[in-house]
């Protein structure tokens, strides 16, 4: 006989479980609901840049990359149907081992706006792709920036729309979200848990707030004006962080100047990584931004993720289970069982919706892909226990088949200002 203190104190884990899921889901859909679309903005621009005489000022798009002999040919293409006149393509190639610098160099030899540039060994005290990025900075010659990854395919009006809203604005560094090519269970599971946590954590609507200390910006497009870029030190001042694009966004926030990030899914596609362990290292490289300021206190991160998601679930089976093969269970004990289960299903239900819903967003599909959830959440809370414990001890976080060593901060800020 399964003692009543212990159903009772199980079933109110299960309560407390369902109203965790449903405040989670509703903060999110609430929040997804109020993020800025691009395709609105410009609808609602102040000043229409057709009509200002001045010429179009030069752009360096800046394209780092690092064995994508798959993908860079196909964003190359992209970018070179762009309907933005006045630009210059430089491709960063940091040390690839593959056919990615043969395939820009023929994109070089028939298009002389594409220019590749080795960025050679890492200096000492560089991470990550910031050398790459600083490198395609020294040689560049536009008035603005733009930065983006190797596998990203962009809609031809895309630089032109953005670089005439971020005129029309006086936007510093702008950024924004892309729709994003899911492929395999794994990259199924786990990005709507990823696409939850930045969209909970960091609405865009704070981000866009200068009065809120949240800051970050999508790494795969990232348009700044040059004397911002070089007045915050750009990627020379967060060689050391290993996520640098959060670290570049915080410091031109702290500088005072305008950041904006919205929603663009119609203007550029990107890949998430389909492959367990390069994807499980993605997951660590992420996550080791926020874990690098909080250190241990991560922790209760996955224990709450563990609560509120996969609790309901091993409640919901347990209890079906204890009904069907123990008997002689007493009324009171019946009916905790009862509230429990009935608690655990909603739960259940909130999460396959949420789920569903994050997946239409980032991916605009959904199938039967939100009966994964449990397999993405324990990715998730094994890779925050492991960022976690790796940043703590000095170990390397891998990006690109190469660790870096991301300690945690000395001094434990407070929680992100509202």
């Amino acid at each position: 006989m399964i003692p009543y203190f212990l159903v009772l104190a199980t079933t109110i884990f299960s309560i407390l479980s369902m109203l965790g899921i449903l405040g989670f889901s509703t903060a999110l859909i609430v929040r997804n609901s109020r993020a800025p679309h691009l395709s609105d903005s410009l609808k609602n621009m102040k000043h229409k840049m057709e009509l200002k005489p001045d010429p179009l000022p030069k752009l360096s798009i800046i394209v780092t990359a690092k064995n994508e002999e798959g993908a860079i040919g196909k964003t190359l293409d992209s970018l070179l149907l762009q309907t933005y006149s006045n630009l210059e393509i430089l491709v960063v190639d940091d040390s690839s081992a593959d056919r990615t610098p043969e395939i820009v160099r023929t994109f070089e030899a028939k298009n002389p706006n594409v220019h590749l540039e080795e960025a050679g060994d890492k200096p000492e005290g560089w991470v990550g792709k910031s050398w790459p990025c600083w490198k395609g900075y020294e040689r560049s010659t536009g008035k603005f920036l733009l930065f983006l990854d190797a596998d990203s395919i962009f809609a031809p009006e895309t630089v032109e729309k953005c670089v005439s809203y971020v005129r029309s604005e006086g936007i510093d560094i702008f950024s924004m979200s892309p729709n994003v090519e899911l492929r395999g269970v794994w990259a199924h599971a786990t990005m709507p848990f990823l696409s939850g946590l930045i969209n909970l954590l960091y609405p865009m609507r704070k981000v866009n707030d200068p009065k809120s200390t949240r800051a970050y910006v999508f790494g795969a497009f990232i348009l700044v004006r040059k004397e911002a870029y070089e007045s915050i030190g750009g990627h020379e001042a967060v060689k050391g962080r290993i996520v640098e694009d959060a670290a570049l966004a915080e410091n031109a926030k702290k500088a005072g100047y305008k950041l904006r990030v919205e929603t663009g899914k119609e203007l550029f596609t990107t890949e998430w990584e389909y492959r367990l362990r390069r994807l499980y290292q993605g997951l660590e490289r992420v996550m080791s931004h926020s874990i690098r300021n909080y250190g241990y206190l991560s922790l209760i991160d996955a224990f709450l993720l563990f609560m509120v998601v996969l609790y309901p679930l091993i409640f919901a089976i347990s209890s079906a289970l204890s009904i069907s093969l123990i008997s002689g269970f007493s009324a009171m004990t019946m009916l905790a069982i009862e509230v429990g289960f009935f608690s655990s299903l909603v739960a259940i239900i909130a999460m396959l919706v949420t789920i569903s819903a994050e997946l239409k967003l980032v991916a605009n599909k959904i199938s039967w892909y939100p009966l994964l959830y449990p397999v993405g959440c324990v990715i998730f809370i094994l890779a925050i226990i492991s960022t976690t414990f790796k940043m703590k001890r000095g170990q390397g976080i891998e990006w690109k088949g190469q660790a870096y060593s991301q300690k945690i901060a000395q001094e434990q800020p407070s929680a992100p200002a509202s």
